[in-house]
């Protein structure tokens, strides 16, 4: 933010461009916003300016600059919508400007309580040069101001007082450029404001009015109160405000009511609080009391106690009944008068006008409507207190009439229901059936009815009603067949709380529906004619029925028409007659129809045979038979003998019941017919239970038929009467029945009609009804009719005696039971009937004591219950619920009665002094009956009055200082308004600071004394607060305010103050003239100033100070204490301090004394002197702006400001290089760089500067030679920078000179040397290098195809510190070789059907028949091409391909294939581009036989083997059912043969058969149908074996990986040899020494390890099953064995080949420092490693005896370490036995001890190698020798930081460590990246384990360190080690389980990333910081070099294995420490 007016500099030799100045516009509406805003240069600046459109920066155009010459430059800018701005003018001044203050001049305001030192306020200026400012006061009005010298702050020196000090000051400040000396000078106004420190204080602490009339207007005057406030302005100015909302004040302190005043309040008084609030900040407040008595004024109508009094009443309640008491009271105590003003048209009621009782009328009695009565009272007042009229007001009597319910529900329609009420059978439920109404004459719940139906327990009735509307519907569907009818007992109940039922008993009738076909008797009929039967002759009667009724069940018959009609049927009757002769046929078949009303019908067939005229049926004894017999005849009871004859031949016949169609007619079965071989008869017999009620008659037909060749039949009819028994019981409609009977009711009063039906018919369903007797004897209380059921009372009830009754009533029938076990009686069934005697309002309430007696105290609140009087009413219900009234003796109804409780309550305050004793009448009513009580209550006197004051506030005064003590000061007095009080029982007591010292009071008389000797000048005004409390102290207390006025007297000297140091201190110039002022010496006098001359005050000096010819230099004003100098010769440097005493004395000729201290200021009069003449000073050319450079000084005896010396450069820099700083507080100047200074100009390496010191006047001049030194400042430069190569063709050879590049470095010395070197990143393949000359050649070999440009960056580095480079861009375009032969344009891959006749073309692909090429080089060396086939086996006898010569060719087969004999052919196909020379490839055309189905498929066999675990197997895919055949395109369908079993499924195209879940273990043998739809389908077999492996097994399997096989190739088996499975097994068997059975083979997977194999799991049983260790140890022992020597990791290796050319060891074989050996089968591994035998390192011992002994062995020299054998480390420091071998490794340990131990410092240990030595250094330390203190960082979520190390890291190994603490689970902690992007290396925290990430460019491995957690918030220090692919991951010092090493993948080189390392992070470019800890330390290390083998070395023997890896999810690793299982990942 620049300041106003915009003024600006810049030197005259600025180059273009330089930024001068920037204006910023912004939007009128929105000063946060200056986006759009363009800036355009109106005029001015003589085009040496220009303004940036966007930004508004102003900058120069690069023409000359005048010197000193002003420019004015004119801006304007516009927004997008062409709103533009005024003109804005900036000065520029091309050279030095003085600083600008920010304002041109400033306005301070200081509060008057600021303290000394705070800042007030900032003066800032600009330095236009960016020098710093130096700011001073060049005036300061009684040097009340300070400024910071900085940074021109403002602040006091000392407090000021806005009262007795000046209000406004005038300063001029100046700002000084330190260096330039250019000065500004500002005005600054400084404003002492006032502060609030004074409160409000009123004039009195009470005011009070008294007897204003309550009927005042509302904002009327009634007082002034007054504040004042000792401050000034607005801390002064006062408003006021109220704690009242009943008041109002205005801003002038009058008091006005706010709303209408009311003498009826506590003590008739109004009390309140004003507040006087001035308005300073924080404003002050002052407080006062208000109070206002009222007068009283007839202004308030009577009160009821409550606006609404409800009551209730019976609606057979008599004269005189007490209905409601009202009580009004009149505020202003005026006697009342009621009357009833509405709602008693009817005359009723009957109201008490002075007691404000209503009753009921005496004469005539009332007649009482319901439900209620609303009454209208109003209550009159009398006027007494005085007012225009009487006043009045209503309240409501709301008298509720409770009904009495005697009115039983009635259906009065109840007769005429039963003869309409049906419903249609098959109708849904719900269906309506009828709306019954029954009537209650009651009213509200007595009259409201709820309807119900009534039936047995247990039993559904199939119907519903509705309780509300009375709605009868189904419940469900009817059949009129099953039941025609129903009987409901519906009733009607009031809702009273003892509730009346009425009961209507209904028919139901179920109406018919033609839903019953007819059915025939029988359902066949058949009939024997003589064929002479004569026409007309009726021979049969059918008969059919029909259930239905009605139309619906009548039934017409007719027979089904036919060619000749020899029957006929009458239609009415069922008669059948011959209609023609018979003669012609023997067999007629006809139909006959029956069918009812509705159209339904149904068929029978009549069978009639006609018989010769001489043949004769069997002959019927009887052609009718009747019996009779009861419907209880057991089953196989014989009822009748039936018999018939053949009278020609054999006389044997057969008996047939025919089969009937109807109950009738025995369907269903009732009787079966039983022959009697004796006599050739047949008997009848009963089969089922017959029952009268469901079939009375049953008409039976029996067919006889003879043995004859024709038999013939006849047929008789046997009619069975059934008769009826006992057998139904008469059943009650309901269990249970509830009825009540009203108390009192008359004797014979009916209560209820039961019912009970009886099935039977006659004198067995006849039911009488009887009261059975019981214990209760409830019986005898009641009848019943034995006919009709009709239960009525015997007796009257009363319902206080006795509320419900329970009788038993029992049903019988007529006549003696038939059912079992019931002899000699009739059938019975029993109900209950419970009756409830309902209340009836008899019983009057009754009090249980006649008086009550209490005594209350009269201070009892209001609201306090006095008495409960609870009266009893016998009745329930309604007629219990009493109502509580007090209808006399409550005087100005002072009590009040909660109506329904009874309990008597307070409702006015109590006064013994104006009612002592209250008898009050208590009436009870329950709405008809009433009684009442007597309530005495005694007024306990209280002392309720307080005493009153006589005064409000009482003054007095006394002389301070009085002796003759104590002396009475005033008397108060009160009285004490209670009756019968003692007034001489008032004590008084005296409260406030003081009030048991100072002051005392007589506690009978009310005097106050003062009792001390009293000081006004500690306190002028007591005041207290006087109490005087009735009964001796004990009772109630008065209040009244005392104010004491102390009077003076003249006892104190004047005193001279001293608060603050430095407050008697006067300040005179040492130059200041005769008369000067220099102080005002003021004495305080603590005596009253109003009191006469005590405080009047005269000033004098008593000890004065003299010059050397003893003349005063000093003078005081006697009045104002002003001291003035005498003379005008003050030297501050002579003495600076003068002590003079003055004396004061008051009116009263008291003294005092005080000592003013008056400093002589000092006068700018010395000259500053340099404490040098020359100064001398060194400067690098590469120094930075401001970087110091040389330090002068110089002293001034003056002081303060005159004594600040300011620095400049006077001359020697003409071109100001350098700036002076000038240090105010030491006097120094710092001698900066303003611009840099360049050695390699020869005019700038020596600098001698003229230096000037100078203070406000004077100054002195100082020489300082400055010697500039170079530095390596210039970097190289490229000349040109960018090199382009047209055309390198990318056949040059390696070392081909490219083109040369040239450099220059302006520095001098090392600093000016460079070499050069290409940029990696571009040239990442390293196919160029660069010479040291500049030129760059061939490194590698080129291939355009590969890539066909080049932008190679040549750096060029110098030899300075640090070294600076420079880059050159290297343009080569590569010139494209014909060096790339054609291939196929497409991936071709044609087919050619067998058995397809030849010749013909073959289709190349889906779009194409010919043949195409394409070439990788250019199009000069491609296309067109030619193509020749090429004779290769027989390829030309089996295809022609035919050149076109434009780049296509057609290939033709020339026979015609089988594809089971050739299925495929690779067609050589020689193929040559037009390139010069022409350039030619051979590329395979692969062709297949497409395969036809012509071979028969033959049937397969199939073995699986399965293991399930624990019985769990998962739906597993098996594998392909197998067919052979020769054909192998055949699309084949599989289907299961036979049963499809529920375990398997097959999927039908692809033949793979699958196994569910769940299988049991077992053997299946699966057969399965294949097709293929050409040849004869096939059954293959599959035998699958399911075995089940434990828990137990699976704990305790072992492991073995077999590499170099694949699962399918280790299960596979041929007829000629064993599967490896089955090899394997037995193997295992002969290792382990069990049965073969016993081992389970369960698992064989595709190894995890990048080389191909599988890992095999097994089992063995034992039983048990043996440990996994005893498995892996054996086979272990069996297995080759593979042991490597690794020759100090390779470190540092490189062999150089035949062509002289070093290659890095990674591209080659690593034999060359590995050896390795082979030990196979479990011979050898006796003899070397062998659990038996001892480990030997190094040689062999030749005495042992050895089996193979006669071996050789050459012994080692060198050391070794690190020994791991199956994951077991050697301790090789305490080996068993040793010969010519010592702990350490003397060969690298030497290196240490002649390097010498110190050189490592105490932070590192030593480290030696075979011809060097290097320092380890501990976490934290860093540098060759461990001397550098590395710093710890703190990571947050977001945070990493970015590596890039000068050194070359080696490509084989990599160690990384670091020192960290972190509570995260999952981070990164470090990561690296391989310079081709396709390695990294990540160091991390997952899940709170170390653990380490990489790919070395082959695949992703990792490797986790599970047994140590880091993230603990601990300090750990994590080691990463890579050796090649082997690595190491180690916590702290490592070892045991603190460390873990593992060799994983193939790959073993990397070349890192230099720009790669990040720490905390992954690659800069990731922003997801996922680390957050304290890092302290970390170092990432390793070797390069190019020397050979080293002498020696150390060793390390690891087991051969690709990984340490826990394989616990698919292999087992065996280790001799636990079975691998706990092996480290």
């Amino acid at each position: 933010m620049y300041p106003y007016p915009y003024l600006a500099r810049v030197d005259p030799d600025a180059r273009k461009g330089t930024l001068i100045y920037q204006l910023v516009a912004y939007y009128s509406n929105n000063e946060n916003t200056s986006a759009g805003i363009t800036y355009t240069l109106i005029a001015g600046g003589e085009e040496r300016f220009r303004v940036d459109k966007d930004t508004g920066i102003i900058m120069t155009t690069g023409l000359p600059l005048t010197w000193n010459k002003e420019y004015v430059v004119t801006v304007e800018a516009s927004d997008e919508y062409g709103n533009k701005s005024p003109y804005a003018s900036i000065s520029i001044l091309a050279g030095s400007r003085p600083p600008q203050f920010t304002n041109m001049s400033y306005s301070v305001f200081v509060p008057e309580n600021t303290p000394a030192g705070e800042k007030v306020a900032v003066v800032e200026a600009v330095s236009f040069q960016s020098q710093p400012l130096s700011y001073t006061l060049l005036t300061n009005p009684s040097g009340l101001f300070r400024v910071r010298q900085e940074s021109g702050e403002l602040s006091l020196t000392h407090p000021v007082d806005y009262e007795s000090e000046h209000h406004l000051y005038h300063l001029l400040l100046k700002a000084v450029e330190v260096e330039s000396t250019l000065s500004s000078v500002t005005e600054v106004m400084v404003h002492i404001t006032d502060e609030n420190d004074c409160s409000p204080e009123f004039q009195h602490s009470i005011y009070s009015r008294d007897n204003i009339p309550e009927t005042i207007p509302v904002g009327t005057s009634l007082l002034q109160v007054l504040a004042t406030d000792c401050d000034s302005g607005s801390n002064s100015e006062i408003a006021y405000f109220i704690q009242s909302t009943d008041f109002s004040i205005t801003h002038h302190g009058v008091i006005n009511s706010n709303q209408r005043l009311n003498f009826e309040r506590a003590n008739h008084m109004y009390e309140f609080v004003v507040i006087a609030v001035d308005k300073g900040h924080p404003p002050r407040t002052g407080t006062a009391s208000v109070r206002i008595r009222m007068a009283n004024v007839n202004d308030e109508a009577p009160v009821f106690s409550q606006s609404v009094y409800r009551t209730f009443l019976s609606e057979d309640a008599g004269p005189s009944t007490l209905v409601a008491t009202v009580r009004a009271k009149d505020p202003d105590g005026d006697g009342l008068l009621y009357l009833i003003t509405g709602g008693n048209e009817e005359g009723n009621f009957e109201l008490d006008s002075q007691k404000g009782i209503i009753k009921l009328r005496r004469n005539p009695p009332p007649n009482l409507k319901g439900p209620r009565y609303t009454l209208n009272i109003t209550a009159i007042d009398d006027n007494a207190s005085g007012g225009p009229t009487p006043l009045s007001s209503f309240a409501e009597v709301i008298v509720g009439v409770n009904d009495i319910n005697n009115n039983k529900p009635v259906f009065r329609e109840c007769a005429y229901y039963s003869d309409s009420t049906w419903v249609l059978e098959n109708q849904p439920p719900g269906t309506y059936v009828l709306q019954v109404e029954a009537y209650d004459a009651d009213l509200g719940v007595n009259g409201e009815v709820k309807y119900g139906l009534m039936h047995r327990d247990g039993s559904s009735l199939g119907f519903s009603i509705d309780p509300d509307t009375g709605v009868i519907t189904t419940t469900q569907s009817f059949d009129r067949e099953k039941q025609r009818e129903y009987t409901l007992s519906v009733t009607a109940t009031d809702q009273a709380q003892e509730p009346l039922i009425g009961v209507c008993q209904i028919t139901v009738l179920i109406a018919d529906v033609n839903d019953n076909d007819p059915k025939f008797e029988n359902s066949r009929y058949q009939y024997f004619l003589s064929e002479d039967t004569p026409v007309g002759m009726s021979f049969l009667r059918v008969a059919a029925h029909d259930n239905d009724q009605g139309v619906n069940a009548a039934v017409t018959y007719s027979m089904l028409e036919h060619q000749v009609e020899y029957f006929q049927i009458n239609p009415s009757t069922g008669w059948v007659y011959v209609n023609c002769l018979l003669s012609q046929t023997t067999r007629i078949s006809r139909y006959i129809v029956a069918t009812d009303g509705g159209n339904r019908s149904s068929t029978v067939e009549l069978m009639v045979t006609v018989t010769n005229a001489l043949s004769q049926p069997p002959q019927w004894e009887q052609s009718r038979y009747w019996v009779t017999i009861p419907e209880n005849t057991i089953r196989d009871t014989k009822i009748v003998t039936i018999k018939a004859t053949s009278p020609l031949g054999d006389p044997r016949v057969t008996y047939n019941l025919e089969e009937g169609q109807v109950p009738e007619t025995n369907m269903p079965v009732r009787f079966y017919l039983k022959p009697n071989r004796a006599d050739g008869s047949a008997s009848l017999l009963v089969a089922e239970p017959l029952d009268f009620e469901t079939t009375k008659f049953f008409t039976l037909t029996v067919r006889a038929q003879n043995v004859a060749m024709t038999p013939l039949a006849s047929f008789t009819t046997v009619c069975v009467n059934i008769t009826d028994v006992n057998d139904n019981v008469p059943f009650f409609v309901s269990s249970n029945y509830e009825v009540s009977v009203p108390e009192g009711a008359d004797v014979g009063t009916s209560v209820v009609q039961v019912l009970a039906t009886d099935l039977d018919s006659g004198l067995h369903g006849e039911v009488h009804y009887l009261i059975l007797k019981d214990a209760s004897e409830d019986y005898q209380f009641f009848t019943i009719e034995p006919e009709t059921g009709i239960i009525s009372t015997h007796a009257s009830f009363d319902r206080e005696k006795r509320a419900s009754y329970l009788i038993e009533i029992q049903s019988q029938d007529s006549s003696e039971s038939a059912r079992p076990g019931v002899h000699g009686q009739p059938n019975t069934d029993t109900a209950y009937v419970r009756i409830f005697v309902s209340d009836v309002n008899d019983n009057t309430p009754a009090f249980p004591r006649s008086v009550y007696e209490v005594s209350i105290d009269e201070d009892r609140d209001v609201g306090s219950p006095v008495v409960t009087a609870t009266a009893d009413d016998k009745d329930e219900g309604a007629n219990a619920k009493l109502r509580y009234q007090i209808t006399s003796g409550n005087v100005k109804g002072v009590f009040d009665v909660e109506p329904e409780v009874g309990t008597v309550f307070i409702a006015q305050p109590l006064d013994y002094e104006q009612e002592q004793r209250y008898e009050l009448r208590l009436v009870a009513s329950d709405g008809k009956w009433e009684n009442h009580t007597l309530i005495i209550i005694n007024v306990i006197n209280k002392n309720d009055e307080a005493p009153v004051f006589t005064q409000n506030e009482y003054q007095g005064n006394v002389l301070e200082e009085l002796t003759d003590l104590p002396v009475l000061v005033l008397k108060v007095s009160a009285t004490d308004p209670d009756q019968a009080a003692d007034q001489n029982a008032i004590n008084y007591s005296l409260h406030g600071q003081g009030a048991s010292s100072e002051f005392s009071i007589n506690e009978n008389t009310g005097e106050i004394s003062a009792n001390k000797r009293l000081d006004r000048e500690k306190r002028s005004t007591w005041r207290f607060l006087v109490l005087a409390t009735d009964e001796s102290g004990e009772g109630l207390t008065g209040f009244a305010d005392v104010i004491i006025e102390v009077r003076d007297v003249n006892d104190n000297e004047p005193l001279f103050l001293c608060v603050l140091d430095g407050c008697f201190m006067g300040h005179v110039p040492e130059d200041s003239p005769a008369d000067t002022p220099v102080m005002e010496m003021t004495a305080v006098d603590l005596d009253d100033p109003k009191a006469g001359m005590n405080a009047v005050l005269t000033y004098s000096i008593i000890q004065n100070v003299q010059n050397e010819i003893n003349l005063n230099l000093f003078s005081i004003d006697s009045v104002s204490g002003t001291i003035y100098t005498v003379l005008g010769s003050l030297d501050r440097e002579k003495a600076d301090k003068y002590l003079v005493v003055v004396e004061a004395r008051d009116g009263g000729g008291l003294t005092g004394t005080g000592t003013a201290t008056i400093l002589v200021t000092d006068v700018n009069d010395h000259a500053p002197v340099f404490l040098q003449r020359i100064y001398t000073a060194f400067v690098s050319e590469n120094a930075s702006i401001n970087t110091e450079v040389a330090v002068v000084s110089a002293v001034d005896r003056d002081e303060g400001e005159n004594a600040m010396v300011t620095f400049s450069i006077l001359d020697g820099d003409n071109d100001r290089k350098f700036s002076i700083e000038t240090d105010e507080v030491n006097n120094c100047g710092f001698i900066r760089l303003r611009k840099r200074i360049d050695f390699e100009k020869p005019h700038e390496r020596v600098f001698n500067l003229t230096v000037k010191a100078e203070d406000m006047d004077f100054f002195s001049i100082a020489h300082c030679v400055i010697y500039v030194e170079d530095s390596n400042d210039h970097a190289p430069v490229f000349y040109p920078q960018f090199y382009e190569v047209a055309a390198l063709g990318e056949d040059a050879l390696v070392g081909t000179k490219v083109v040369q590049v040239s450099a220059v470095d302006l520095d001098s010395g090392l600093n000016g040397r460079f070499s050069f070197h290409l940029l990696n990143k571009s040239d990442p393949g390293g196919q160029f290098s660069v010479t040291s000359d500049g030129w760059v050649m061939v490194a590698g070999l080129l291939d355009h195809e590969t890539v066909t440009q080049y932008q190679l960056i040549v750096i060029a580095t110098d030899m300075g510190q640090p070294p600076l480079t420079g880059s050159a861009t290297v343009l080569v375009t590569l010139q494209d070789i014909n060096d790339n032969g054609p291939e196929f344009e497409a991936h071709y891959n044609p087919v050619v059907w067998e058995n397809t006749a030849s010749p013909q073309v073959v289709q190349m692909n889906e779009t194409s028949v010919l043949l195409y090429a394409k070439d990788r080089d250019t199009a000069a060396n491609g296309a067109p091409f030619s193509f020749h086939l090429l004779s290769d086996f027989d390829s030309l006898t089996n295809f022609n391909l035919q050149d076109f010569h434009n780049g296509s060719a057609l290939l033709t087969a020339l026979r015609t294939f089988d594809r089971e004999v050739h299925k495929v052919f690779y067609l050589p196909i020689l193929i040559t581009d037009s390139g010069i020379p022409p350039m030619s490839s051979t590329n395979t055309l692969t062709v297949n036989i497409g395969d036809q189905n012509d071979h028969p498929h033959s049937a397969g066999y199939m073995e699986c083997l399965i293991y399930s675990y624990d019985g769990i197997l998962p739906t597993t895919v098996l594998g392909q059912v197998r067919a052979p055949d020769d054909d192998d395109w055949d699309h084949k369908i599989y289907q299961f043969e036979g049963k499809t079993s529920r375990y398997f499924i097959l999927n039908d195209n692809s033949g793979l058969l699958t196994i569910k879940e769940g299988i049991p273990p077992g053997t299946y043998n699966i057969r399965v149908r294949v097709i293929d739809g050409v040849w004869p389908d096939v059954v293959s077999t599959v035998k699958v074996t399911v075995k089940e492996i434990k828990d137990d097994g699976l704990r305790n399997a072992g492991s073995i990986r077999i590499k170099g096989i694949t699962p399918e190739e280790f299960i596979s088996q041929s007829p000629e040899k064993q599967s490896k499975y089955y090899q394997m097994k037995k193997l295992l068997a002969e290792i382990i020494s069990v049965q073969v059975e016993n081992v389970h083979i369960f698992s064989v997977l595709n190894s995890a390890s990048p080389t191909q194999g599988v890992d095999v799991w097994f089992a063995v049983y034992g039983p048990p099953y043996y440990k996994a260790e005893k498995l892996n140890g054996n086979v272990a022992a069996s297995r080759a064995w593979t042991v490597k020597l690794i020759l100090d990791h390779c470190i540092n290796v490189s062999i150089r080949g035949d062509d002289s050319v070093i290659k890095k060891l990674s591209q080659m074989d690593l034999s060359a420092c590995e050896a390795s050996k082979e030990t196979v089968g479990i011979q050898s591994m006796g003899g070397l490693f062998s659990g038996h035998q001892p480990l030997q390192l190094g040689g062999v011992k030749k005495t042992l005896p050895y089996h193979d002994s006669q071996r050789r062995f050459r012994g080692f020299v060198g050391c070794i370490r690190n020994v791991i054998v199956d994951s077991k480390v050697y301790d090789l420091e305490h080996p068993a036995e040793s010969l010519n071998s010592a702990p350490g490794c003397v060969h690298t340990d030497e290196m240490c001890q002649s390097g010498g131990m110190a050189s490592c410092g105490v932070h590192g240990k030593c480290v030696g190698g075979w011809d060097f030595f290097r320092c380890d250094c501990s976490p934290g330390y860093a540098g060759p020798a461990c001397e550098k203190v590395l710093p710890e960082w703190a990571f947050g979520r977001d945070s990493w930081i970015h590596y890039e190390p000068r050194s070359i890291l080696s490509t084989h190994s990599t160690q990384i460590q670091l020192m960290v603490r972190t509570r995260i689970s999952h981070s990164t902690l470090l990561s690296l990246a391989s310079v081709d992007g396709n390695g990294y290396i990540r160091l991390e925290v997952v899940e709170g384990f170390f653990s380490v990430n990489f790919s070395l460019g082959d695949k992703n491995h990792s490797l986790r360190m599970r047994t140590l957690r880091i993230n603990n918030g601990q300090w750990v220090l994590l080691t990463m080690e890579r050796y090649n692919n082997e690595f190491t991951l180690r916590v702290n010092s490592g070892g045991g389980d603190q460390e873990v090493t593992s060799v994983l993948g193939t790959n073993r080189w990397f070349e890192m990333d230099w720009a790669s390392i990040v720490l905390g992070n992954h690659l800069p470019n990731h922003s997801e910081s996922d680390f957050q800890a304290l890092l302290v330390s970390y170092t990432v290390w390793s070797q390069w070099g190019s020397s050979g083998f080293r002498k020696g070395g150390i060793y390390h023997i690891p087991e051969e294995r690709e990984s340490w890896e826990d394989v616990r999810e698919n292999v087992f690793n065996y280790n001799e420490e636990g079975g691998g299982e706990r092996d480290q990942v």
